[in-house]
């Protein structure tokens, strides 16, 4: 997978905000899939990590709509149109320098484990027959949203489940909610302790006008310079 991450001393790509064991009703603030214990996230291809990266970002759909109607309007691309906006000290939401500067893409690889497609009908099968998910109609809307009572809790429940073999889960594969191509997922990784889980882990870093980051500026709407 590739992982966008800081990249510095006790918050590197496999060294992630720890979350607490009994962590009861208070995950507001965790990240979708995030379990008691560590996980990272990443994505199978380096423009779709860059998307996930900036997500946090993105500007509602009607500001987004407002912004691709002026770039057409102008006859330029979105990401040009977010460039000259910046520059010209109108605000838009963004990332400036020391985003992109404490940061490195990572390329990471497992070993070979089992995986949960959070998406597949047997998953989703076997989650609404654990109970674990308090959502009056379990569907795959509802495990891919944004409500993090469901999500991370139906996240601790696979990473404590016994796979074939008796193997506990790798992590969990599902879709970028900015769309998704065949082959193109995203990944929590569950990781046993901080730098570790991985066999290989190297980084680099990127420019502004790097071709994946500009993708993911148009997709996303989040100007990085």
């Amino acid at each position: 997978m590739y992982r966008v991450s800081v990249a510095r001393v006790g918050r590197g790509p496999l060294n992630p905000r720890e979350r607490p064991a009994d962590p009861g009703d208070d995950r507001k603030d965790w990240s979708r899939f995030d379990t008691p214990g560590l996980t990272i996230y990443g994505a199978s291809r380096r423009d779709t990590a860059f998307t996930e990266s900036l997500a946090f970002k993105a500007p509602s759909a009607r500001n987004y709509a407002s912004l691709v109607e002026i770039a057409q309007d102008q006859g330029i691309s979105l990401d040009q149109l977010l460039d000259e906006l910046r520059s010209a000290g109108i605000p838009v939401d963004g990332m400036g320098p020391d985003w992109r500067l404490t940061r490195e893409i990572f390329t990471l690889q497992f070993p070979d484990r089992l995986w949960v497609d959070l998406t597949h009908p047997d998953t989703v099968q076997a989650i609404k027959g654990s109970g674990i998910a308090a959502a009056d109609r379990l569907t795959v809307s509802d495990l891919t949203g944004d409500e993090r009572a469901v999500t991370t809790l139906v996240a601790q429940w696979i990473r404590a489940q016994q796979l074939e073999g008796g193997q506990l889960p790798a992590g969990i594969r599902y879709p970028s909610k900015f769309g998704f191509s065949e082959g193109d997922y995203c990944w929590a990784a569950f990781i046993p302790a901080p730098n570790t889980g991985c066999t290989v882990c190297s980084g680099e870093g990127f420019a502004a006008n790097d071709p994946d980051l500009r993708v993911a500026v148009r997709r996303t709407g989040v100007n990085v310079t």
